[in-house]
């Protein structure tokens, strides 16, 4: 490691110890009592796009807080999960997994989960169904931005690069359906949910979204929905809540709009931009009133994340279990085993 107040652990884990995920902590023994779970952005490695979830881990280590990013089931480095559940079902189980590893570990009972993307949807189905789950960030996930919204990120777009075969297409299909008899696609078409397979329209997963908010902030359970300026380079009012800003819960949940961070954090600006919000939420929640490590926004340093390889794991000691271990030898991958 080039920072020696954090170690990493990489772990096999869960019921069918099929799972794999590197454990970040401070090295000092006291920390916050509370963790952080990181997962697969889509179907990327655990270390999230441009690895924002290894940098993100060793800033919060530095602040005290131990982090877990692992990959789930069938994902990077884990194996397929050989249970009959759907894809929803077995994230919340892979997730509830590090959590309880976690609190075998190290006794932490208390969790944040950060969601990029598709990860958004699986922290927030973890937070509904776990009370353990006392803070959840929502990057890029749920929009149900509405008419406006759409139309002028379209007409942005359309200015920017008129003659963009893109632009083109989208304009001759408007055009189509505007001076012939074709019918546009209902709005409330049933379309596949790609998180449980099943046909949901887009009025039954806002209101699901919904319920899920309401419950959330009914238990107290700390929700930051931030939205980089991939889609559109402006947000007027929460716009990716579209008519939810009117509901109750609107006003109990952090929400926050970043032109300055875009979908895949490609630039350090970027990625500092992201790690500032994320790092200073999660100071907030895990030692609240702590001004340790805690950046200001647009300033601070952009640490350079070590590479995670197999050549290093075998070096890495494993976990110590407060109930006790036993440690097998995994050749294929050439590291420490440690079955809990």
């Amino acid at each position: 490691m080039s920072d020696m107040n954090i170690e990493q652990i990489p772990i096999l884990f869960g019921p069918e110890r099929n799972l794999v995920g590197v454990i970040t902590t401070p090295a000092s023994s006291t920390g916050a009592p509370i963790a952080c779970l990181m997962l697969n952005m889509g179907a990327n490695h655990r270390g999230g796009p441009h690895r924002i979830n290894v940098k993100l881990a060793h800033r919060l280590a530095t602040m005290g807080i131990t982090s877990l990013r692992m990959d789930l089931a069938g994902l990077g480095d884990s194996g397929p999960a050989r249970t009959d559940l759907g894809y929803y079902a077995q994230c919340v189980v892979d997730l509830q997994a590090g959590m309880d590893l976690l609190r075998t570990t190290h006794g932490i009972q208390r969790f944040l989960v950060v969601g990029l993307c598709s990860g958004a949807a699986h922290a927030l189905n973890l937070a509904v169904d776990d009370p353990r789950v006392t803070g959840i960030l929502l990057f890029d996930g749920y929009s149900f931005a509405g008419r406006r919204w759409h139309w002028e990120r379209s007409l942005r777009r359309a200015l920017a690069a008129p003659t963009n075969p893109a632009v083109i297409g989208k304009t001759m299909r408007w055009l189509r359906r505007t001076f012939t008899n074709a019918a546009p696609v209902a709005a409330d078409t049933p379309a596949v949910n790609i998180f449980t397979m099943e046909k949901e329209t887009p009025a039954e997963v806002r209101a699901t979204f919904s319920r899920s908010m309401a419950t959330l902030v009914g238990r107290g359970v700390s929700v930051y929905l931030l939205y980089s300026g991939t889609q559109h380079v402006r947000d007027v009012d929460r716009d990716h809540l579209g008519s939810l800003v009117r509901e109750p819960f609107a006003d109990q949940v952090r929400y926050e709009f970043s032109r300055d961070i875009d979908h895949t954090m490609t630039s350090l600006v970027a990625q500092n931009a992201f790690l500032t919000c994320a790092s200073n939420w999660a100071l907030g929640i895990a030692m609240p009133g702590s001004t340790l490590g805690l950046v200001q926004s647009g300033t601070g340093h952009l640490e350079t994340a070590e590479e995670e390889t197999p050549s290093a794991w075998g070096a890495l000691a494993p976990a110590k279990a407060a109930g006790g271990s036993r440690q097998t030898r995994k050749a294929d991958r050439g590291f420490i085993e440690t079955v809990y």
